[in-house]
C-alpha cells in the first residue's frame, strides 16, 4: 500500500487574509451583542396610561301633542286610530262658495327641539269627488323648527267652487290630516 502526502504551504498572505476575518467575524458578533443589549434596555421603558370613562342617555321623550281647542287640551294623537276629532259642525252645511276654515295646533311636548314635516292631508268620499269636488288645503305652520315647549298652528280651509252643480247636494266626505315632528 502507498501513501502520498501533499505538502501545503501557507504563505504569509494567507495568514494576514484568514486573520482579517478572524478579525472581521469577531467584530460582527460583538456588534450583534450590542444591538441585543442596546434593543433590551429599550423595552424596559417606562410606560403610563391615559383612560377615560362616561356616561350617555337617549332623549327623555319625543312627542308632538294635537289641539283643535286653541291649545286648552292637548292630545297624544300617535297613530291614526288616536286622531283628534275635529269638531262636527265645524264644516257641516256646505254651500257654493263655501270657504271655511279651522285652526289646529301643534306642541312639541318633548325634551329636544323638533323638525316638522308638511302636513299630510287624504280626503275621501263624494264631496271629494267628482268634476266640481270641495277642496281642502293645508296652510303649514309658520315655522318648520319647533323648539322643546313650543306651540305652533296650521289652519285646515274647505273650499267649494261658487257655481257648484246641484249633484253634491247631501255628498259627504272625510278628511285626515298628519304631522310628524323629528328630533
Amino acid at each position: 500500500m502507498t501513501t502520498s502526502t501533499t505538502d501545503v504551504v501557507v504563505t504569509d498572505q494567507d495568514r494576514d487574509k484568514r486573520r482579517r476575518r478572524a478579525a472581521i467575524a469577531r467584530f460582527g458578533l460583538a456588534g450583534m451583542a450590542v444591538l441585543g443589549v442596546g434593543a433590551a434596555a429599550t423595552s424596559a421603558v417606562w410606560t403610563d396610561d391615559a383612560w377615560f370613562n362616561g356616561g350617555a342617555s337617549a332623549v327623555e321623550k319625543v312627542e308632538l301633542q294635537a289641539s283643535v281647542d286653541g291649545g286648552n287640551t292637548w292630545y297624544d294623537a300617535d297613530t291614526k286610530g288616536d286622531a283628534v276629532a275635529i269638531p262636527e259642525d265645524t264644516f257641516v252645511g256646505l254651500n257654493q262658495g263655501a270657504n271655511k276654515t279651522i285652526s289646529l295646533q301643534l306642541k312639541n311636548a318633548s325634551t329636544v327641539p323638533l323638525t316638522l314635516g308638511k302636513g299630510v292631508l287624504t280626503t275621501d268620499g263624494d264631496l271629494f269627488a267628482g268634476s266640481a269636488p270641495a277642496t281642502a288645503t293645508i296652510h303649514d305652520p309658520s315655522s318648520f323648527e319647533l323648539a322643546a315647549g313650543a306651540t305652533d298652528t296650521v289652519v285646515l280651509q274647505v273650499t267649494t267652487p261658487d257655481d257648484w252643480p246641484e249633484q253634491y247636494q247631501g255628498a259627504e266626505g272625510t278628511m285626515t290630516l298628519q304631522f310628524t315632528g323629528e328630533s
